[in-house]
């Protein structure tokens, strides 16, 4: 038994679906579903009952499902261990989410968690959420920061920011003399905004706060990095909506501006797995912003 074929059963008995499971492991789902059945053949019971329509435990799946778990945990147990014998201590501490925790939120998080804990080192990484999840069932990430909560059940979750978004303008466009800008005045703008199958969480709420209004948003023009949006909003291309930490962005032909009556919100929550073995990742956690009370 392999502890590969561990992380394959976890998978599939997460989603209940072969298809899922493969996607979420990056894996051609015949060469799972042969995993699977190489796993229930050398245990010499049946794991899954499948049908055309649906995908289930059987009783023997789920005796086993706790076991697996507890055999995977142990074994990163082990691994972490060995790591950091052999590093002397040292320990890599893998962080990577959306561009609202990776620029605006982890750099002063990042600050004081390494002042205290010098014997951990950290790599972060920008990444969109879809991709974020995956790397962090994957164990690529030990840390993720997405727009979306997690839907399996390995992962545990909580909130961490909600951020207003805030229009990008022009230093000397006439909307800029504005304490804050209506959505009608900004729908009759060209508008910079990232491509949707690059940022589809931001494209949809940009989309939906001017249709929920009776207007359709002009787009002249797609970029995907914050920095080439801001850049073609001073060159007067066109006015963008952004994140509010994108503000941190100063230039002298560039202004902010909240949205008049409230802009749409995007939210950020952070991600680990439920059987996180790993003290830093754990330890990580503390230094996030605390939950908001509802």
């Amino acid at each position: 038994m392999e502890l590969k074929q561990l992380r394959i059963f976890l998978a599939v008995a997460d989603e209940l679906h072969f298809g899922r499971a493969a996607e979420r492991l990056h894996m051609a789902q015949p060469a799972l579903s042969a995993q699977v059945r190489g796993l229930e053949d050398e245990l010499g019971v049946r794991l899954f009952l499948r049908t055309t329509r649906r995908v289930s435990l059987t009783r023997a799946g789920e005796s086993f499902l706790p076991e697996a778990r507890a055999t995977l945990a142990q074994a990163e147990a082990a691994a972490v261990a060995a790591r950091t014998v052999a590093g002397e201590g040292a320990e890599l501490l893998k962080v990577g989410g959306v561009d609202s925790a990776t620029a605006g939120l982890l750099p002063q998080v990042v600050r004081r968690f390494r002042r205290d804990n010098p014997e951990v080192e950290i790599k972060v990484n920008e990444m969109l959420s879809a991709p974020a999840l995956h790397a962090l069932s994957n164990r690529h990430l030990d840390i993720a920061f997405v727009r979306v909560w997690p839907k399996d059940s390995h992962l545990a979750a909580r909130h961490v920011l909600t951020e207003p978004i805030v229009a990008a303008l022009p230093a000397d466009h006439p909307l800029a003399a504005r304490e804050a800008v209506p959505a009608q005045e900004i729908a009759k703008e060209p508008l910079v905004i990232p491509a949707r199958s690059h940022r589809p969480i931001l494209f949809d709420v940009v989309h939906d706060y001017f249709r929920s209004r009776g207007y359709e948003p002009r787009i002249l023009q797609e970029a995907n990095e914050r920095h080439v949006i801001i850049a073609m909003v001073a060159a007067g291309l066109g006015v963008s909506l952004v994140p509010e930490w994108v503000t941190q962005f100063r230039r002298d032909d560039v202004v902010y501006r909240p949205l008049a009556g409230g802009g749409p919100l995007v939210e950020v929550y952070v991600v680990w797995r439920e059987r996180e073995v790993m003290q830093s990742a754990l330890s990580f956690l503390d230094y996030l912003p605390a939950p908001q009370a509802e």
